[in-house]
């Protein structure tokens, strides 16, 4: 197995350092990934990426864009509800997990198109989806506010972004003590699964390094954004709800 990369607690401190970890990572948990989550989650990771469908309310022919899609739940789960006339976009930087959701692909879902990109740099026109989805990835990005940009450029007047991932408790000893179960239980099961402890402690240790939701609710309306925040289970889960104003 490839050695990782050096130095995860220093990278999640510079945004630049991110991508390499990334890559190294969901390469290396790619065709488990949808196991670990479930393991790790105890199924709930289901369920939290529904209710994200839910709170963004896709419509039939909306075209919608699912940004680092992973293995494609949330987007092979929008497409039958913008069906007929409606297009899903998946998009990621990581071929492995976009192979795999390929291959988790229904042969009944033909509006799901995936493409190789990056957050910060979209391939798409300005105005051009309806709806933009994001699940456990923020954490990933190499910048947000270029991130963010990017979102409301390609959003028509009156687009929902909607972005789920875990939250940072305000109560401090309680932040303390999910990401400390996280990280131990994290390094087993990477070392399980993947042969590496790092593959699974990579998301404790980049949580926290998050800023969190309500520092991402600020980042959202300075980008333009009307904002929503919902944070539950304890405040372990957190939905960032933007709609891009009209006019």
């Amino acid at each position: 197995m490839e050695a990782p990369p050096s130095g995860l607690r220093s990278a999640l401190r510079r945004e630049a350092d991110k991508a390499q970890w990334v890559d190294w990572v969901f390469t290396r948990i790619a065709d488990r990934y949808d196991l670990g989550n479930d393991i790790m989650s105890l199924g709930w990771h289901t369920r939290w990426k529904q209710r994200l469908v839910g709170i963004a309310s896709p419509r039939p022919g909306e075209r919608v864009l699912d940004l680092a899609t992973g293995t494609g739940d949330v987007a092979l789960a929008i497409a039958p509800l913008v069906a007929p006339g409606g297009e899903v976009v998946g998009v990621d930087p990581n071929q492995a997990m976009l192979a795999l959701a390929e291959q988790k692909r229904p042969t009944s879902v033909t509006n799901v198109t995936w493409v190789e990109a990056e957050g910060g740099a979209l391939p798409f026109e300005d105005a051009s989806f309806d709806l933009v989805t994001v699940s456990y990835a923020g954490r990933g990005f190499e910048d947000w506010d270029a991130v963010l940009a990017e979102i409301h450029r390609v959003l028509v007047p009156g687009g929902r972004f909607v972005n789920l991932d875990f939250a940072r408790p305000p109560a401090r000893w309680w932040d303390r003590t999910y990401r400390g179960w996280m990280i131990g239980s994290g390094a087993v099961l990477g070392t399980v699964l993947h042969g590496h402890p790092k593959t699974y402690v990579y998301i404790p240790l980049s949580m926290k390094a998050y800023a969190g939701q309500r520092w991402l609710d600020a980042r959202m309306r300075d980008a333009g954004f009307e904002t929503r925040l919902v944070e539950t289970t304890a405040c372990l889960m957190a939905y960032n709800i933007g709609i891009k104003p009209r006019g």
